[in-house]
């Protein structure tokens, strides 16, 4: 079979991957990468093509066989259809296309689509994985900062790919280059293609197909993509000089075609400009006579083949002319240009004249507007450049360029603005005399080129951190030279744009403080005294200042009117505003303030206290007071906000005091606060008050950036950033005039998140909608986030919160912060409206690629303050509403608002497709949406109101809840599973981020959250993971896209990370990260496997995906000296640094493995499948065998290692002297393990409180700060420290559970060979006793899984010969035995142990007793000194035994009993008599015989359901003084201990035959007669072992007999079947009758009676 020529399945994807991962995973091998490139550079140099359709092809195709590297396959008609539109649309080859369906046809699943549109996908998918490839090679080629090896190995790839030309071959036909800018033109046609078809379908009005509008974009975008990595592909191929001159032209060539400015022209712009730069370079690839030769060319070109697109060729020739000029000047030194041949002015500087005249910079300004970083709103700004940029059209599709060709653009225009700086100093100088003298003239004879130009500037710095400092680092530079140059201009708009420009520059901390000192005239060459050309500076910028304030108060003197009658006013006619270009100026002059002030610590102190005679605040203020034009106010309150930064509390209450000063008119603040103007208003509560808060909503500019203003107000001050515990505003704010707060500002703010004018259209709407609900979001979330819950929770600790918060009281905090006014407003219908529509819309703004950052900005806030809201909810409606309603003012009243949803879980509930909106941004590129909208999601899962069930038509309940019912009537619905699983796949690890796998992290909280609060209905977990829901199965695996059944679900992403290895392969570094990952998965897959709804079902899943079997292959032993995330147990800092949290995760996930083996044989065993069983078996004993092939693995037994890794007691404590009165105990919480631990954040928050309420009494001060701040953190380490241990504790405890039970099921649910079994059983006694002897006396949680488990195994150990015989086997067992035995009595004496414990050992020492007795039996062999192993233990054994017998509870006292009957047994045959002599001396017999008169009173009195315990007990008394009595000593302490008066008084045998003692059961007359048989071999035995020469003993025989004649009578009729009526349920009485018979004759009862008759 001939291979085939399509393109790999892999598609260039691990190339691609490799190369990303150059950069974003540092360490990448440079060997695997060489071998990528040599097996992929064939693809690679094909570029794009593919073969044509062709003839034979078709034939082929047609015949209905297809041949693919997988073998032949018949193909039907359908799929032959698809082929060949396939073939079509692509005008590929047939066979190629058929092929390309094939694949289509597999991977469906996974691309959720059908099997023509995943083949389409993958068509594009495998050019852009080409293409991007391509791109990165390229780039790395050229990348100095990367890996030397991976450079030079990316070069050689270039010099593969593209050869350079020589410099004479002008033609250069057939380059690469050529290739490209020949397939960037096969794109464009593609993409009008569509257009095309697009353009079809809406003439003929077809209905188009389902997903034919998405299918469309999707390809579109594709190809958009493949033109822009073309074109950056091209710009690297100039910058590597492997692009001719012809290469040049031929792009000049395609460019001149262009009738339109759009993307695809703005892809062209960035080779072309990087073409003038390379060819004009020193190291140019041509030599200097040709680049003139090009010269004239492109001079000749320009005037007589004028481009459509003019301003293009303009910008094109005016680049080219200033590096051709920059040549000229500073040429190699083998050729200098001959000046005959070139003359400046006619050459360089007229065509450079004219170019700008063309807009030259006014195309440039649009590009570098289009590809700035800006998004934040300036008026003044946006006026001024629209006046600037009138020829061009702004680019409409600005948002589809990628960031990285952006950033390509912006470095080319850094290269040019040093270019133009440098080489055409005369242009820019006659560019600003001309402006100069126009204005000097009062006319208009240039353009404002120079303003364009600082514009450029502007934004090709904008927003780029200490990039700017390329103007600043040499002050004898060109750049810092324009800088100093262009400050003396003293023309409105070009002071204004400069402003502009140097605000760029001052991005970053380093440039601003640079831009600070160059304003305070610094760095600027020349004294003060002898300059004769005054240069920006501080001072000058305060004259402007002073000299437009003192305009505005002329104005506002002859507008106001005047009582006075000395002053006429100044006629209205003669009033003059402030000309625009001053408030142009102005407001440059605040943009640059505002960057400067919030970059630079040092410039923003010295205008806030150090500047001489010029308060910048002031002045600003002065501006809002004195009316200045609204177009100045958002670059006003942006200066104002800059200043907020890092800002105080005394500095954001002067700043309130003077915007509530100035917006609702409160009379003049205090004199420590601002001395701003004051302005006559009236009180809030009067109309018209809002005067200006209404004037400020007129635009969206002032709206935004005061709303952005009040964000920073709410935002907590440096000092208050830990503990949040004071108002963000002065506590009496407005109280003077109206009710103190900040309610006004809440409500205008949460008014203005909608367009509260409608005075905007719908695509200004559009534009300035997201920036300013950005900035209202933001002050809510800001109110909301600030507001410190916790303080209202520790208001009853034993810390002075009243004295301690920074407000005056805490009731004054709920009520008075924001927090409540929010969260009213919020639930309005109104307001969740909006928020509503946020979250509707940004949908389909994020579907498309690129992604404003306001519009980013506005889903992530609105997501995140309806997750603070359903979390901050129970603490607003359940503490601060009551508050706020219970205001003893009576004025702060919720009265304004009456339509508010009572939750906002019912808010919800009114807008269910939220969920939907939600699970659709789980699949955004932008990760920080994707964890917000998972996060809300989580709590969205388990709110009582969205997963209540619907009621069905017919009355009935289905398990359905609202929640998912919305997602799954949704057709997104499949999209949203799709998305999960794509984001679990595309999360890999970053190991230098905070948080490892993030996306995966909040993936399984929501899946664990949504399982846990309904675990056994189907919830949004079940469908997210691929199950189904059945009207008559239940939950079942489902089979359609997305689900289990398919194959592609999210069960099997998580069930491919399980497979994940922790470790290093020597097992001796584990990776926390991976191990919390892990952890995590198994706590999901746990939960369903514990619920009987999905518990067959997952079981079959983990059993297809040979769980079992990976992860005990994968397990490895762990030791002391094993490293946690870089911390080895041994260390110090194990418990200290959370290294305790990462093995706790590893220990977990062993422990739900252990677990889930245990129920997987369990379920094998039920269902008879012993195959199976018997594979787990030989698993866990140590050897796998898996598709034929033998393997070895760790054994079961060998998983009790974490048992060696002894932790200590407890965390030493630190001295505590400053907060030894604070009861941390009061804040403990469960641990997973339901342990208690402390709640570190409360705390936290519990020592700053403490720590304020000392400083307030004066007990802290400078001197003892510090040792406060050491005791502080000392204390949260410790107990940080402390909460590790115990988790780790709890975490080895029940991994030492789940073990155990394994353990026990294997013995239970698994066949062995009996050798085996012994063996087994023998080893895991080995394994634990010498940690069991240690727990007991240590820690007796462990111990007592550890002893239950020795009980379990010792009951599955057979006593026989063949175990205990003779042979070193049996030596064995023989030892571990007895070494369990002497284990089993010493502990039994521990101090700590428990009843249960107890109990344990109790029943190991009994089982080891009875086997071994048994043993000897059978083979008539010597026993073990057992009984002086007893009298060695000591007599306290004897002493808890007999406690334990007589008072015990439960289990433990039965257990006892039957201990003591068989340690008395035992002492009899050996003939000693230390046992019972030794219960005498403790008056135990005595106390056990005197228990029995209780008996009939207890068992009256008793429940039903006791009634069996006290039987069995009862047994186990009289058989334990049985078993005394059968000795002759024996016999004799139990009659002398008062066993006949024990019998007399308990009534047992007074009672009546026919209804018994009266005990609370329907076998009443059985157990009876079951007393009275127990009792009655007490009796007989004691009166049989003091023999018939006991004339004592006889008598009290007859005695009792006489007493109880009734009794006996009875029981012998109803034996005998004679009179009464008879009674089926009382057993068989033969023993009874017989033990009677047998008392009858010992006693000689019969006979006695006879002689006393006689």
């Amino acid at each position: 079979m001939a291979p085939s020529s399509s393109p790999s399945a892999d598609d260039c994807l691990s190339l691609y991957n490799a190369l990303l991962a150059v950069v974003e995973t540092p360490g990448v091998k440079s060997s695997l990468l060489k071998e990528l490139l040599e097996e992929n550079i064939d693809q690679l140099k094909k570029l794009l093509d593919i073969p044509p359709k062709s003839e034979a092809s078709h034939t082929k195709v047609k015949s209905g066989e297809l041949t693919t590297e997988e073998g032949e396959f018949q193909i039907n008609e359908v799929f032959i259809q698809e082929a060949i539109q396939l073939s079509d649309d692509f005008n590929i080859d047939e066979v190629e296309a058929a092929r390309l369906l094939l694949r289509g046809q597999k991977e469906s699943q996974v691309l959720d689509r059908n099997a023509f549109q995943s083949a389409i996908f993958l068509f594009h998918t495998r050019r852009q994985n080409i293409l991007e490839s391509l791109r990165l090679i390229l780039s790395y080629a050229l990348n100095e900062e990367i890996d030397p090896e991976i450079r030079r190995a990316a070069k050689q790839a270039a010099n593969l790919l593209a050869s350079p030309k020589a410099p004479a071959a002008a033609s250069g036909s057939g380059s690469f280059t050529e290739k490209c800018i020949s397939s960037m033109a096969s794109v464009r046609s593609s993409v009008q293609q569509l257009r095309e078809k697009e353009r079809h379908e809406q003439t003929l009005r077809l209905i188009p197909t389902h997903g034919f509008k998405e299918d469309l974009e999707v390809q579109v975008r594709f190809l958009m993509n493949q033109h822009e990595a073309l074109a950056s592909i091209v710009f690297y191929l100039v910058k590597l000089k492997r692009a001719t001159v012809s290469d040049f032209k031929n792009l000049l060539g395609v460019v001149k075609s262009f009738e339109k400015y759009d993307i695809f022209t703005f892809h062209h712009i960035l080779p072309l400009y990087s073409f003038c730069t390379v060819l004009c370079d020193q190291d140019s690839p041509i030599n200097f006579q040709q680049t003139v030769e090009l010269h004239k060319h492109m001079l000749n070109e320009y005037k007589s083949a004028p481009w459509p697109l003019r301003s293009v060729q303009a910008s094109v020739q005016i680049w080219w002319l200033s590096e051709f000029n920059g040549l000229c000047n500073d040429p190699s030194s083998a050729e200098a240009p001959d000046s005959a041949a070139l003359d400046y002015f006619t050459h360089v500087f007229s065509p450079s004249k004219a170019a700008l005249e063309d807009g030259a910079f006014e195309f440039m300004l649009a590009v570098s507007a289009d590809v700035s970083a800006e998004w934040y709103l300036n008026s003044a700004k946006e006026d001024l450049h629209r006046f600037l940029q009138t020829r061009v059209a702004p680019l409409e599709d600005n948002k589809l360029l990628s960031v990285p060709f952006k950033s390509l653009v912006i470095g080319q225009f850094e290269i040019f603005i040093e270019c133009f700086i440098s080489n055409m100093a005369d242009l820019l100088k006659q560019m600003k005399t001309q402006e100069e003298e126009d204005a000097l003239l009062t006319q208009r004879t240039c353009g404002y080129d120079l303003e364009r130009f600082y514009m450029i500037i502007h934004y090709t710095y904008l927003g780029r951190r200490n990039a700017g400092m390329v103007f600043w680092v040499d002050p004898e530079s060109n750049l810092h030279g324009f800088i100093v140059w262009a400050s003396t201009s003293h023309m409105p708009f070009m002071v204004a744009t400069f402003s502009y420009m140097l605000a760029s520059l001052a991005f970053g901390a380093t440039a601003a403080e640079q831009t600070h000192r160059f304003l305070q005239d610094e760095i600027t060459p020349g004294s003060r005294k002898n300059r004769r050309t005054q240069y920006l500076s501080w001072e000058q910028l305060f004259k402007e200042f002073q000299k437009y304030i003192e305009q505005l108060r002329i104005r506002q003197k002859a507008l106001v009117p005047t009582n006075s009658y000395r002053t006429p006013a100044i006629p209205v006619e003669t009033v003059t505003e402030p000309p625009p270009e001053s408030s142009m100026m102005l407001d440059g002059y605040l943009r640059l303030i505002a960057q400067v002030t919030q970059e630079s610590p040092a410039s923003r102190h010295w205008l806030l206290h150090e500047s001489p005679n010029f308060r910048i605040v002031v002045a600003l203020f002065d501006l809002l007071a004195l009316q200045a034009s609204v177009q100045l106010w958002d670059s006003v309150f942006s200066a104002i906000t800059a200043f907020l930064t890092e800002k105080t509390e005394n500095l954001n209450s002067q700043v309130w005091i003077a915007i509530d000063n100035w917006a609702l008119g409160t009379p003049a603040p205090p004199s420590n606060a601002l001395q701003l103007g004051s302005m006559s208003g009236k009180p809030f509560a009067q109309a018209g008050a809002s005067e200006k808060l209404d004037a400020i909503v007129t635009a969206v500019h002032p709206a935004e950036a005061f709303a952005r203003l009040m964000a920073t107000l709410v935002s907590p001050p440096v000092e208050d950033s830990l503990l949040k515990d004071s108002l963000p505003f002065p506590e009496i704010l407005g109280s003077s005039t109206r009710l103190s707060g900040i309610d006004p500002y809440v409500d205008f703010i949460v008014g203005t998140i909608d367009d509260p004018t409608a005075r905007l259209t719908r695509a200004q709407y559009r534009i300035f909608r997201p920036v300013l609900q950005s900035s209202c979001l933001e002050f809510i979330e800001n109110c909301l986030i600030n507001f410190n819950e916790d303080l209202l929770n520790i208001a009853s600790s034993n810390v002075a919160v009243d004295v301690a918060i920074g407000a005056s009281s805490l009731e004054a905090y709920a009520k008075l912060h924001p927090f409540a006014r929010v969260m009213e407003q919020l639930l309005t219908e109104k307001c969740f409206n909006v928020l509503y529509e946020i979250i509707k819309i940004g949908v389909e703004d994020l579907a498309s690629a690129g992604a404003p950052m306001p519009t980013l900005r506005t889903i992530l806030m609105t997501i995140n303050i309806l997750d603070l809201a359903m979390r901050m909810q129970s603490t607003y409606f359940e503490v601060v509403r009551p508050l706020v309603k219970r205001d003893e003012s009576g004025m702060r009243k919720m009265n304004t608002i009456s339509t508010g949803f009572p939750s906002v879980e019912e808010a919800i509930l009114h807008h269910l497709d939220i969920v939907v909106c939600l699970g659709l941004y789980v699949g955004s590129a932008y990760q920080d949406v994707t964890l917000a909208a998972l996060s809300l999601l989580e709590k969205l899962s388990v709110a009582p109101k969205l997963v209540s069930t619907m009621g069905s038509s017919l009355g009935q309940q289905a398990r359905k809840n609202r929640l998912l019912g919305a997602i799954e009537q949704s057709p997104e619905s499949n999209r949203i599973l799709f998305n999960l699983i794509q984001q679990w796949e595309a999360d890999v690890d970053n190991e230098e981020a905070d948080m490892r796998y993030p996306q995966k992290f909040a993936i399984l909280k929501l899946l664990d959250s949504s399982l846990a609060s309904q675990p056994n209905d189907f919830t949004l977990a079940h469908m997210l993971l691929g199950f189904g829901w059945d009207e008559k199965e239940g939950i079942s695996l489902s089979v359609s896209s997305g689900g289990i059944g398919s194959g592609v679900s999210l069960l099997h992403s998580l069930l491919a990370d399980v497979d994940a290895r922790e470790s290093d392969e020597a097992g001796l570094a584990y990776d926390g990260g991976l191990c919390r990952l892990k952890n995590d998965i198994f706590s999901v897959l746990k939960r369903l496997w514990k619920s009987p709804a999905t518990s067959a079902e997952v079981l079959y899943v983990l059993r297809a995906n040979k769980l079992l079997f990976s992860q005990m292959l994968s397990e490895q032993i762990v030791q002391r000296q094993t490293v946690w995330d870089g911390i080895p147990f041994e260390s110090d800092e194990f418990f200290t640094r959370g290294a305790a949290a990462s093995f706790c995760n590893f220990i977990g996930r062993r422990t739900s493995l252990f677990n889930y083996i245990a129920l997987e044989i369990r379920q094998l065993s039920t269902q008879g499948a012993s195959t199976g069983v018997s594979k787990y078996l030989s698993t866990l004993l140590g050897k796998t065998v898996l598709d034929g092939q033998s393997m070895t693995n760790l054994h079961i037994l060998d998983l009790l290692d974490f048992l060696e890794l002894d932790a200590p007691e407890s965390i030493p404590m630190p001295k505590i002297t400053w907060f030894n009165d604070v009861n941390l105990s009061a804040f403990y919480q469960d641990d997973p393990f339901g342990n208690p631990s402390y709640h570190l954040p409360t705390i936290d928050q519990i020592l700053l409180l403490k720590r304020n309420e000392l400083g307030v009494l004066g007990v802290i001060d400078n001197s003892n700060d510090d040792s406060v701040t050491l005791e502080m953190k000392a204390l949260l380490d410790y107990l940080f420290a402390e909460n590790q241990l115990r988790l780790f504790k709890g975490a080895n405890l029940e991994c030492l559970k789940a073990w155990s039970t394994l353990i026990a099921v294997m013995l239970e649910d698994c066949e062995y060979e009996p050798s085996a079994k012994t063996l087994f059983l023998l080893t895991a006694l080995q394994s634990i006793l010498p940690k069991l002897e240690s727990y007991c006396s240590g820690d007796i949680a462990y111990a007592q899984e550890l002893s239950s488990l020795a009980h379990t195994l010792t009951t599955h150990l057979t006593f026989d010969s063949k175990t205990f015989g003779k042979g070193r086997a049996s030596d064995m067992a023989n030892d571990r035995m007895y070494q369990l035995f002497r284990i089993s009595l010493r502990c039994i004496q521990s101090p700590m142990a428990t009843a249960n414990l107890r109990e344990d050992f109790y029943n190991i020492a009994y089982r080891y007793l009875k086997g071994m007795s048994d043993l000897s039996i059978q083979t008539n062999g010597l026993t073990r000194h057992n009984t002086q192993t007893i009298k060695t233990s000591g007599d306290r054994l004897l002493e808890v035994l007999c406690n334990d017998a007589y008072a015990g509870e439960g289990q433990c006292k039965i257990v006892a009993l039957l201990l003591l009957e068989t340690l008395v047994g035992l002492a009899a045959d050996e003939g000693s008599s230390y046992v019972i002599d030794t219960l005498m001396r403790q008056n135990f017999i005595v106390v056990i015989t005197d228990s029995l008169k209780r008996t009939g009173h207890d068992l009256r009195n008793t429940t039903s359901k006791d009634i069996d315990y006290l039987m069995r007990s009862f047994k186990a008394t009289t058989g334990f003084l049985v078993r005394v009595s059968q000795t002759r000593i024996g016999s004799g302490y139990v009659i002398n201990a008062g066993l006949f008066q024990a019998l007399r008084e308990s009534h047992l045998f007074a009672a009546d035959p026919d209804l018994g003692v009266g005990i609370n059961s329907p076998t009443a007359l059985r157990k009876y007669y079951d007393l009275l048989q127990d009792a009655m071999r007490v009796v007989t035995c004691a009166i049989l072992s003091k023999g018939p020469q006991n004339q004592t003993a006889i008598k009290l025989g007859r005695q009792f007999i006489t007493e109880n004649r009734n009794v006996m009578m009875t029981v012998f009729k109803r034996h005998a079947g004679i009179g009464g009526q008879r009674v089926d349920d009382i057993g068989d009485l033969g023993e009874l009758v017989a033990l009677f018979v047998l008392l009858i004759s010992v006693t000689s009862f019969i006979e006695g009676e006879e002689r006393s008759l006689h």
